[in-house]
């Protein structure tokens, strides 16, 4: 197994490595800097992260070699060109490093930094300007942006502000002091993925009826481009993991018609189409087809099974979940008289459906033991007082969802029965409520936890959980049984 301790040397080269590569030249790579993996792990390790693409042959290529350098462009909306400042949003996505926020993008023009100010837009520019990060998203990010200091997330429960202080850069030391028009664009390139240093400069737009531009020509096919691309991804590629997901896969496959001067934005297309728009996916948003629900089977993963669902659940098994049963253990045993074994959490953590064998079963209490003696060693019940309730909350969802991910995976009844969308939400519970736990786990952090944002985003994925274990449920009995007849 990969030490993570070495977490750091493997992101530098994800994060940098702009020529495509294979699992060997990896694995070199990591020798010559003292980690031990085997190209196994490598190779798994490959496929689980939001920084590389595999391509064909074996080979693969990290964000940074696919978009690094290449040329996008947004638009600057009427309120931004009045009050002389841009605010990025989801502008840069999907060139950037997903996981920055859009306010700790650093601006250049020319070889000079643009220092970053704050000014007060309208929320409906703001829900406009973040549209991509998709539903449920949209608002985290807005009201997470460091400028904004009034607005907490836990205050927008039933209604929004009518304005909101945002991360902006002032448009005049973009164009160099000169004036900008409405119409005008900003051409951007990322120079430097790993910093997360943009490039930009403003692109002046002729705005004469009578002149038809070559440049207005080629963004219009451009449009068409991007168009005809997104179409063929969702059938290659499905809904993805995220909008931005989906738009890196776009770009992936369509450089060179997307990736030039006259370009338009992503923002501006889905203004200008008539045939892709935003749809429901789950508690989530994705863009698809106008007029079709997003599935969770199609022609991407036509073979999907029951034991496929189960395999992308465990994935997401990670070491910070097993923690928390383990600290939730330890805070259960120091306030009750009566002591739980760890033969207990067994039961708990894996459901009966998994059918562990008697040896499975050994291995696993031998070696939770090992793992509950290592933080009982550190385990501060002080410090986890004002996080133990909500972990609990966290533990018993998590607990109830793999339970019913457990009871579909093993039913021999096939994932196309289900009804699609509650399966969506099924699988997206259990994405959300894991990393969750992985933010709680996050020890540096915790003195930070937002304990009373998380309840809120708890209470709503407790209801939608109550929302779909009938139908689920229901749908799993009926088809169970299907094909049964009575014997005389």
């Amino acid at each position: 197994m990969i030490d993570f301790n070495y977490s750091q040397i493997i992101n530098n080269y994800l994060c940098s490595q702009s020529d495509v590569f294979t699992v060997d030249d990896f694995y070199h790579y990591l020798k010559t800097k003292g980690v031990k993996a085997t190209k196994q792990e490598i190779h798994a390790l490959l496929h689980s992260s939001d920084l590389v693409f595999p391509l064909v042959n074996n080979q693969y290529v990290t964000r940074a070699g696919v978009f690094e350098g290449r040329w996008f462009s947004f638009k600057p909306s009427k309120e931004e060109i009045e009050k002389g400042q841009i605010v990025i949003g989801h502008r840069c996505m999907p060139f950037v490093n997903p996981e920055l926020p859009p306010d700790e993008i650093n601006v250049f023009v020319g070889s000079k930094v643009i220092d970053k100010e704050h000014a007060t837009f309208s929320m409906n520019f703001a829900l406009d300007t973040f549209a991509l990060y998709g539903e449920g998203y949209v608002i985290p990010y807005i009201i997470n942006d460091k400028s904004n200091e009034t607005v907490s997330l836990a205050s927008v429960q039933y209604s929004l502000p009518t304005e909101i202080t945002l991360t902006s850069w002032p448009l005049k030391s973009i164009s160099g002091n000169e004036e900008i028009k409405y119409g005008d664009r900003i051409l951007c390139r990322v120079i430097d993925w790993a910093e997360s240093i943009v490039e930009m400069s403003v692109q002046k737009v002729v705005n004469d009826e009578m002149i038809i531009s070559h440049d207005s020509i080629e963004r219009e096919n451009w449009y068409t481009y991007f168009e005809n691309g997104l179409l063929k991804s969702f059938d290659k590629n499905g809904p993805a993991g995220s909008i931005e997901e989906q738009l890196a896969f776009l770009y992936l496959e369509n450089q060179e018609e997307l990736c030039i001067k006259n370009c338009g934005s992503a923002e501006e297309f889905l203004k200008h189409t008539t045939k892709i728009g935003f749809s429901p996916y789950g508690v989530e948003a994705r863009i698809w087809k106008n007029g079709e629900d997003v599935p969770y089977v199609g022609k991407w993963n036509q073979n999907f099974s029951g034991d496929a669902l189960l395999s992308d659940m465990s994935v997401m098994f990670v070491p910070q979940v097993i923690d928390a049963y383990l600290e939730d253990f330890i805070w259960d045993n120091l306030k009750s008289t009566k002591k739980r074994e760890v033969e207990d959490l067994v039961n708990w953590i894996f459901p009966q459906e998994l059918h562990l064998s008697g040896e499975e079963r050994h291995l696993l209490v031998l070696n939770l033991q090992n793992r509950l003696d290592i933080i009982e060693k550190d385990y501060s019940q002080f410090s986890d007082f004002g996080i133990a309730p909500i972990r609990k909350r966290m533990l018993k969802l998590f607990s109830n969802v793999n339970e019913l991910v457990c009871d579909i995976a093993g039913s021999n009844v096939s994932v196309m029965d289900f009804p699609q969308q509650e399966l969506v939400i099924l699988s997206q519970l259990f994405s959300h409520i894991v990393h969750l736990l992985e933010d709680v786990e996050n020890l540096v952090l915790r003195e930070q936890f937002p304990v009373d944002d998380v309840s809120l985003s708890l209470n709503g994925m407790e209801e939608t959980f109550e929302d779909i274990v009938y139908t689920l449920k229901s749908a799993l009995e009926s088809n169970k049984y299907k094909g049964f007849g009575l014997v005389n």
